[in-house]
């Protein structure tokens, strides 16, 4: 009769390894969460105004009213400046312009230029503009008029064709422009102070395994105070991440592709050479650790890995339950970056994640007056008390067992069956970063199962 008792025991084990098992494979979880963001650019843009009358019949000290102005038609504050050229020709080409004859000297051309408003530099020939055109500002005329000077105008100029060509250059005032020109605000006694972008501080939480992550955003965009930038400037965002579940978690960021049905093929080309090039970030947690500093996608160059590109999930941190942290997010552009990216907008998918292993997957659960058989003889017992009782029958001879009101289980689901009722629930989603944690376990579930099935047939044979 002992080797019927062996079996019984056995299929015991084998159920406690599968249950067990089970419980392992669904020990870890990871949830997503996404918010895009729109990524724009300030335009910098600027129009030659000019007034007065063309093509008009000019006579030696005769003066010819026209003004000159420049207008900021982009979207950012700009500085502009002009260098002027005069020239006498015999006639025009098919499209107006000038056939120039470089043996007509221009001197005899004479401008009044307003210096007080502008600054000429002998080192370049530039009229530099001393003040910050706002967009759809104009500037005061560089000059009203011009004169010819009849002394120093003869029959050689009889018929001729005279032109003032304006050259002008317009650039970024903020995110520093007038690098680009070699000078400084100080030398054309300009005061400027950039405008300040308003602080938008965005919230991002996380509500558990099944409600995922929820956003509050300004105007549908996580990242609302990187929008309208320029070549040089740099940007920050403070971002408030708070974890709302029961439980510790550890959450990660990172930048996705997102496709771009409306973008043109030159578009998506930028958009690319955007991230990987032009486009710096910088996170820095609350304690002023830097988390991420580079291009948004690392180098093109090579095969950027998760030290080098946010396209793989950088950790946040670990947050404990009801904690929030704020995250300062920077972005800066480089100021390399050509007009090609005025007026540009892209599109950019910032993904959240949370993981963690689920602390408690043991669930207590009451079994009230149940009784559990098991026989592998002639003779079945049947055992009732008004606690728990576990029964062992091998043939002649049954013992009995009294355990505490309680058992515990590991499972994930509601069971019943005719002798055990087990009450509350446990889902999970297994971590992709846990593949081989859940493949052992799947082996240990298999095998177990396995071995239920054969035990059982031994018993029953």
């Amino acid at each position: 009769m002992k080797k019927f008792t062996v079996y019984p025991a056995l299929c015991g084990v084998m159920a406690c390894m599968f249950l067990l098992s089970a419980g392992m494979t669904f020990a870890s979880w990871e949830t997503q969460g996404d918010t895009i963001n729109k990524i724009t650019m300030k335009s910098i843009k600027g129009q030659i105004v000019e007034k007065y009358e063309q093509n008009q019949t000019v006579y030696p000290n005769q003066t010819v009213n026209k003004i000159v102005q420049v207008k900021n038609t982009g979207t950012a504050d700009a500085l502009t400046r002009v260098k002027i050229e005069k020239a006498w020709g015999d006639s025009r080409d098919e499209n107006g312009t000038l056939i120039i004859n470089p043996n007509l000297s221009t001197d005899n051309i004479e401008i009044i230029y307003n210096t007080n408003d502008w600054f000429y530099n002998q080192n370049d020939g530039y009229y530099y503009y001393k003040g910050v055109l706002k967009p759809e500002d104009t500037t005061v005329s560089l000059f009203d008029a011009f004169t010819i000077n009849g002394k120093k105008t003869n029959g050689d100029y009889k018929n001729k064709l005279a032109d003032i060509i304006i050259n002008m250059e317009i650039i970024q005032a903020e995110g520093d422009g007038l690098s680009y020109w070699d000078t400084s605000f100080e030398e054309l006694d300009i005061s400027y102070i950039s405008t300040q972008t308003e602080e938008i501080i965005t919230k991002v939480s996380f509500n558990g395994p099944d409600e995922g992550f929820s956003f509050d955003v300004n105007e549908g965009d996580l990242f609302a105070n990187f929008k309208d930038l320029i070549p040089g400037e740099s940007r920050s965002q403070i971002i408030e991440i708070t974890n709302n579940w029961s439980e510790q978690v550890e959450i990660f960021l990172w930048a996705d592709f997102i496709e771009q049905t409306q973008a043109t093929d030159e578009i998506r080309e930028l958009i690319n050479k955007l991230l990987y090039e032009y486009a710096m970030i910088i996170i820095i947690d609350e304690d002023g650790n830097v988390i991420y500093n580079g291009t948004i996608w690392g180098s093109p160059n090579i095969d950027s890995t998760d030290t080098n590109s946010m396209k793989y999930p950088y950790s946040l941190g670990m947050f404990s339950s009801e904690q929030t942290k704020k995250i300062n997010i920077s972005s800066s552009l480089d100021s390399q970056m050509n007009n090609e990216y005025k007026e540009f907008l892209g599109l950019i998918k910032w993904v959240f994640s949370a993981q963690g292993t689920a602390s408690d997957t043991t669930i207590s659960t009451t079994v009230e007056d149940t009784v559990t058989s098991i026989t592998d003889g002639d003779t079945t017992t049947s055992n009732t008390s008004e606690n728990t009782v576990t029964s062992i029958t091998d043939g002649d001879t049954t013992t009995s067992n009294t355990n505490r009101d309680t058992v515990t289980f590991i499972t994930n689901k509601d069971t019943t069956n005719s002798t055990t009722k087990t009450t509350g629930s446990y889902t999970d989603n297994p971590s992709t970063k846990d593949c081989s944690k859940i493949g052992l376990h799947g082996f240990l579930t298999i095998i177990s199962f396995m071995l239920m099935i054969i035990t059982y047939k031994k018993v029953k044979n």
